[in-house]
């Protein structure tokens, strides 16, 4: 099997709706007027409703309510937007995979601390339009979700002999399936016509060394990103209490390899933790709007 015949097989099944293709291209379009973007929210009643709910939240505390998408918009921006519309969408397109096999809260509310710490990085290396990182660590693992809905048996044997050893489940998913969860997540955004840094951040997180040059930061940065969130505690139900399992000498490590200073990885769990809460209680599938 090949990354391109796994990604096929699903198309259908794991596609981006047709409206939001449409908002992204009116985002990338620098002539897009506001209220053409607007008017195409408003057409999805649950985005446009999430979007307002976002804008009222305790993150952005805004001085007198939001009611109108326009104004949201305007205190949002355009790629906070986006971030929703990822975010909302990529949960309800992967919606229906057995909890047996994954906890679906688990992978989102960590997907969601990785966007969010790799928003933050981009941000600290000083890297130009780095708030698109947040959909780089979103997106990251969607290639997990894709062998448990293809190939679910193969895949739980590869994770109850590898565990968290990363070297050795990426060693099996190539021995196993000719590929690994970040090079077939890749391909799947590539089908959804993601930008290539994206896709190629993405495709070579595990080992960002070997990403071509001028993509070897974004993945490097991915890279780290997943680290952080991964010592955050894993519980979606029990945040609010649970003690951050980050120490500094852990970060020492992975601060070297962005030239950051060790204290600000250390920060980042405590920093993110509140808004990755809220992003992650929005667009819970209970609560997520049917897609056309």
């Amino acid at each position: 099997m090949s990354t391109k015949s796994l990604v096929q097989s699903t198309h259908t099944l794991f596609s981006l709706p047709d409206a939001v293709i449409r908002i992204n291209e009116l985002i990338d379009d620098p002539n897009t007027q506001t209220h053409e973007l607007a008017e195409t929210i408003l057409c999805d009643a649950g985005l446009a409703a999430r979007l307002l709910r976002l804008a009222n939240s305790a993150y952005y505390n805004p001085r007198h309510r939001i009611e109108t998408i326009s104004h949201a918009l305007i205190l949002l921006g355009y790629q906070n937007l986006r971030d929703l519309i990822m975010t909302t969408v990529a949960v309800s397109v992967f919606q229906g995979l057995p909890p047996a096999l994954v906890n679906m809260d688990r992978f989102w509310l960590h997907s969601i601390r990785c966007g969010s710490t790799a928003r933050k990085l981009a941000q600290y290396r000083r890297i130009p339009q780095g708030e698109q990182f947040f959909i780089t660590g979103l997106l990251h693992g969607v290639g997990k979700l894709i062998f448990y809905s293809q190939h679910s048996e193969g895949y739980c044997e590869v994770l109850k002999y590898t565990g968290d050893n990363v070297a050795a489940r990426t060693a099996a998913e190539r021995r196993v399936f000719k590929c690994t969860y970040a090079e077939l997540g890749a391909e799947l955004l590539k089908s959804w016509r993601l930008a290539d840094h994206l896709c190629l951040a993405v495709a070579h997180h595990l080992e960002p060394s070997k990403a071509p040059t001028p993509y070897r930061l974004e993945a490097t940065i991915l890279h780290v990103a997943v680290q952080i969130a991964d010592s955050m505690p894993a519980d979606a139900d029990a945040l609010s209490d649970a003690p951050m399992a980050s120490t500094l000498v852990n970060f020492v490590p992975l601060a070297k390899l962005l030239s950051l200073k060790p204290e600000l990885l250390e920060m980042l769990p405590a920093e993110i933790d509140l808004q990755s809460r809220e992003i992650f209680e929005m667009v819970r599938p209970a609560t997520l709007p049917t897609w056309p």
